[in-house]
């Protein structure tokens, strides 16, 4: 079924230059547009559950297909809060797709502004929370986390990866993870969320270890380093950006 891009190049707002469209006017406007939701499967199955009628395309998935898609269709991307979606309706954009936006604030925002459920973000927190605490052990005295344990969870939690740009470029990266490199992460620490769910890896787990320990001593109750770091994500040959 082919749609008219107008209808939803007429509805972007550009947020620090991306794309964005709200949960309501996508949920409204669900059948004029394609809805493609990049999160992982399993995320799915969380809390936040999924959207009746969005295709699910995990975000590594869709941006090894772009070149298959029509570029005339009009796309929104959702994800858990809209910064993966971002990155895809960015990428997207880049190569070629004429009307494609993210939904701003994601599948959160679209529960909580179009579903009503106002407790679902602290349902979701409790639930991963958990989640993440029962797959911790301590390596003298780290908490950390495996590889497989984190491929298998993306998603459920925040994924911070303090390389410096230029490491990621060389050995690559994790899709899902937020890069702030370690003296911008360390400095801006005091100002996140210190009970929200949270990984952090590096290299080899070195740089991680250290922060994890730091982060725990400023009163973060729900943080771990990912064992390994991007070479042990690398030998268990996961997919990488």
């Amino acid at each position: 079924m082919s749609h008219d891009p107008n209808i939803l190049l007429n509805a972007i707002s550009n947020r620090d230059g991306e794309p964005q469209v709200s949960a309501e006017w996508a949920a409204a406007n669900q059948g004029a547009v394609r809805l493609i939701d990049v999160r992982e499967p399993h995320e799915l199955e969380g809390p936040l559950g999924k959207v009746e009628g969005a295709e699910n395309v995990p975000l590594l998935k869709l941006l090894g297909r772009v070149s298959a898609l029509d570029e005339d269709e009009p796309i929104v991307l959702l994800c858990r809060s809209g910064r993966r979606s971002g990155q895809a309706a960015e990428a997207l954009k880049h190569a070629g797709i004429k009307a494609v936006a993210s939904v701003e604030g994601g599948i959160i925002a679209w529960r909580m502004d179009v579903d009503g459920q106002t407790t679902v973000k602290t349902a979701e927190k409790r639930a991963n929370t958990s989640n993440l605490h029962d797959a911790i052990y301590r390596t003298n005295g780290v908490a950390e986390v495996s590889s497989d344990w984190v491929h298998a969870n993306l998603g459920r939690f925040k994924l911070i990866d303090v390389r410096q740009p230029e490491e990621l470029t060389m050995r690559g990266a994790v899709a899902q993870a937020e890069n702030i490199p370690l003296e911008q992460f360390m400095g801006q620490a005091n100002q996140l969320d210190r009970d929200t769910p949270m990984v952090v890896m590096c290299q080899s787990g070195g740089r991680s270890g250290r922060v994890v320990r730091a982060l725990e001593s400023a009163g973060f109750t729900a943080v771990a380093s990912m064992e390994g770091g991007m070479f042990g994500w690398r030998a268990r040959q996961f997919p990488a950006a």
